[in-house]
C-alpha cells in the first residue's frame, strides 16, 4: 500500500468531507429537507470529471496561470457562499430555506468539482501503469474512507452538541474552514505571481512541518502555510473578521426578528 497516495487522497477528500458535514448540520438544524445532498453530490462529480478533461486547456489560459487562477476563484467563492449561508441561518424565514437550501447545493458542487478534478486527473496517471493500477486504487480507497469517516465524525459530534448553540458552532467551524480556503487561494495566486510574495513573517516548520503528514491535513482544512507572508497574514485575518462582523450582524438581526414576531 502507498502512503503518499493514501496522504493525497486525504487531502484532496478531507476539507470537502468535513464542509460537507458541517452544511449536513446546518440543514438538520434548520428544517432544510436532504432532498439538496443527491443533486449537488452527482452534480460535482459530473464537474469533477469534465473540470478534470478541460484541465489541460484551462491551464493554458492566463499565460499559462489557468489552473491556479481557476482553482482560487472557485475558493473564493466557496468564501463568499459561505459569507452569505452563516447570514442566512440565523434569519428566521421561511422564504430563506429555500435560499439556503440553493446556497449548499452550490457550496457543495463547487468543492466537489474543484476536488474531484484534482483526484480524476491524478488517477488519470494511473491508467497506463498496469503494475500500480490496483495498489494505487486499494491505497486511495483507504484515504478516501479516512476521509468521510472524519466527515461523520464531525457530523455526529455536531449532533451531540449543545442546540441552543449549533449555530453559533457551525459559524466558527465554517469561519475556520472558508478563512482556510482563502489562505490557500492566496497561496495558489502568490504562485503565479499575480499578488507579492514578501519575506515570511515566522517559520513554523518547527512545530508543524508542511511536508508531514498533520502539515498536510493542516493545509487540507485550515490552510496551513509554515512561512506566511504578509499579505497571506492579512488575507487570512481579513477574512476571518468579516465573518465574524456578518455573524454578529446575523445574531443581531435574528434577535430582533423574534422580537418583532412575539409582539405580533
Amino acid at each position: 500500500m502507498l502512503l503518499e497516495i493514501i496522504i493525497i487522497v486525504l487531502r484532496e477528500t478531507l476539507e470537502a468531507s468535513i464542509l460537507i458535514a458541517i452544511l449536513l448540520s446546518v440543514s438538520k438544524s434548520t428544517g432544510v429537507r436532504l432532498t439538496w445532498v443527491p443533486v449537488s453530490l452527482m452534480a460535482g462529480l459530473v464537474g469533477a470529471i469534465g473540470y478534470g478533461n478541460a484541465m489541460g486547456n484551462i491551464s493554458e489560459w492566463f499565460d499559462y496561470a489557468g489552473q491556479e487562477v481557476v482553482d482560487a476563484s472557485l475558493q473564493l467563492t466557496i468564501y463568499c457562499l459561505v459569507v452569505a449561508l452563516i447570514s442566512v441561518q440565523w434569519r428566521h424565514s421561511e422564504k430563506l430555506l429555500s435560499v439556503l437550501r440553493h446556497l449548499m447545493t452550490v457550496i457543495v458542487f463547487i468543492a466537489l468539482v474543484r476536488e474531484g478534478a484534482e483526484l480524476y486527473v491524478f488517477y488519470s496517471g494511473f491508467l497506463q501503469k498496469e503494475g500500480v493500477l490496483v495498489e494505487s486504487i486499494t491505497s486511495g480507497f483507504v484515504g478516501l474512507a479516512i476521509g468521510l469517516s472524519v466527515g461523520a465524525i464531525v457530523f455526529y459530534a455536531l449532533a451531540m452538541a449543545y442546540q441552543s448553540r449549533i449555530k453559533l458552532i457551525h459559524a466558527t467551524i465554517l469561519t475556520l474552514v472558508a478563512a482556510g480556503m482563502v489562505l490557500q487561494a492566496t497561496q495558489l495566486l502568490i504562485q503565479v505571481d499575480w499578488l507579492p510574495s514578501g519575506q515570511p513573517l515566522w517559520d513554523s516548520n518547527g512545530l508543524i512541518a508542511e511536508s508531514s503528514i498533520a502539515g498536510q491535513i493542516a493545509y487540507a482544512i485550515f490552510g496551513y502555510e509554515a512561512t506566511p507572508s504578509v499579505i497571506e497574514v492579512s488575507f487570512y485575518a481579513t477574512s476571518i473578521i468579516v465573518l465574524i462582523a456578518v455573524s454578529m450582524t446575523a445574531i443581531q438581526f435574528g434577535r430582533k426578528s423574534q422580537v418583532i414576531s412575539r409582539k405580533l
